[in-house]
């Protein structure tokens, strides 16, 4: 069997994931990790050398030059829809990170060359791998819960996201476009319940006050079908002492029961001298050392990445994509989480609710 043949766009932190979890399956024979392209020749010469294979700083050669069966894209979110649109022009099959793209026509753009091309696309929702969240969603879809009524969520960012990991772009994103996409994807599909309208507020001061202009905290209150409100909160400007990088939870209650998971501290507690406490996500955990000189990564932010490369690979070996229909999350998934987060985006600017219609 012929593996997959893959190339890496981004060589951020979330790109060494990529990078990592195509070389588990490289070691399996499933996967070849064939090249990458960063933004930097600094860092594309770093990756070339660490796992021996060609490094780019424009994508577009390396697309065009490289025999790939798929590209993974993890760049700033405003980069997705050129990136992904001129990869599947050329036949290539693609995970995209999430927010899809910014716009709504944007992503109609990449699902339509997509189904055209008959090509997978595929979004980095990771939450659904996560087996916490897979067991919730199985409890809610066989109506342990009755009539689903209400659902909260919560995401939060240590302040060090904005400041230091998205140096230079975090004006152009949201606490919302960034990790409030996650919270709403992960309702929807536990649910099975699609937006109808939203109304939010979004909060600025401590970021623009260190010179990024964005929102410091978002809270947006979603009606869904069948009479369920969503309920999400958003921030990223947790003190740089919090326990831990991300804070999150959510909790689906109905008429018949009620489901719940704190999705940051999970039983493991850690008190040190030197560091203060520590309560780890050990479901995904970057540990030890790799001999590609990162932390190995573990868990379900690596499976979602598998996951895409084992699709691909099962199709490029006669494969139907009808066969993984509602197996991953689709650029379809993708289109509508922009939707929802347009419509936030449109609640705060114009101080009104928003019909989800309204979102062309």
């Amino acid at each position: 069997m012929q593996p997959v043949r893959v190339g890496i766009i981004g060589g951020g932190i979330w790109g060494n994931y990529h990078l990592l979890a195509a070389k588990h399956l490289e070691n399996e024979g499933k996967a070849q990790l064939v090249a990458i392209a960063t933004r930097t020749e600094a860092s594309a010469s770093k990756q070339s050398a660490a796992f021996g294979i060609p490094g780019y700083t424009d994508y577009r050669r390396m697309i065009d030059e490289q025999d790939l069966d798929a590209v993974t894209i993890c760049t700033p979110d405003h980069l997705h829809r050129e990136m992904t649109l001129y990869a599947l022009e050329r036949g290539k099959h693609v995970l995209v990170e999430k927010p899809m793209d910014l716009t709504t026509r944007g992503c109609r753009a990449m699902v339509e060359l997509a189904e055209r091309k008959r090509l997978l696309l595929q979004v980095d929702y990771h939450k659904r791998y996560d087996p916490y969240n897979m067991d919730l969603r199985q409890k809610v879809r066989a109506g342990k819960i009755g009539e689903p009524y209400y659902a909260y969520a919560y995401m939060e960012d240590k302040i060090i996201v904005p400041t230091q990991w998205l140096k230079g772009w975090a004006a152009e994103s949201s606490p919302f476009w960034f990790i409030g996409v996650h919270k709403y994807d992960l309702v929807r599909w536990i649910t099975g319940r699609e937006a109808l309208a939203v109304f939010a507020h979004g909060s600025k001061g401590k970021l623009t006050m260190l010179g990024i202009d964005t929102f410091d905290a978002v809270t947006a209150c979603i009606e869904m079908e069948g009479g369920l409100t969503c309920t999400i909160d958003v921030n990223w400007i947790l003190p740089a002492q919090f326990e831990a990088v991300v804070n999150q939870g959510v909790r689906i209650v109905g008429s018949e029961g009620i489901v719940e998971l704190d999705g940051q501290d999970r039983g493991a507690r850690y008190g040190f001298a030197a560091d203060g406490m520590l309560t780890p996500n050990l479901g995904a955990i970057a540990m030890g050392d790799s001999v590609f000189g990162w932390k190995e990564p573990h868990g379900y932010f690596v499976d979602a990445i598998k996951d895409f490369l084992l699709n691909a690979l099962y199709l490029k070996y006669g494969g139907e994509l009808e066969q993984l229909a509602e197996r991953y999350p689709s650029g379809k998934d993708g289109l509508a989480v922009t939707r929802v987060a347009q419509a936030v985006e449109t609640s705060i600017r114009e101080h009104r609710p928003v019909q989800i219609s309204e979102v062309l």
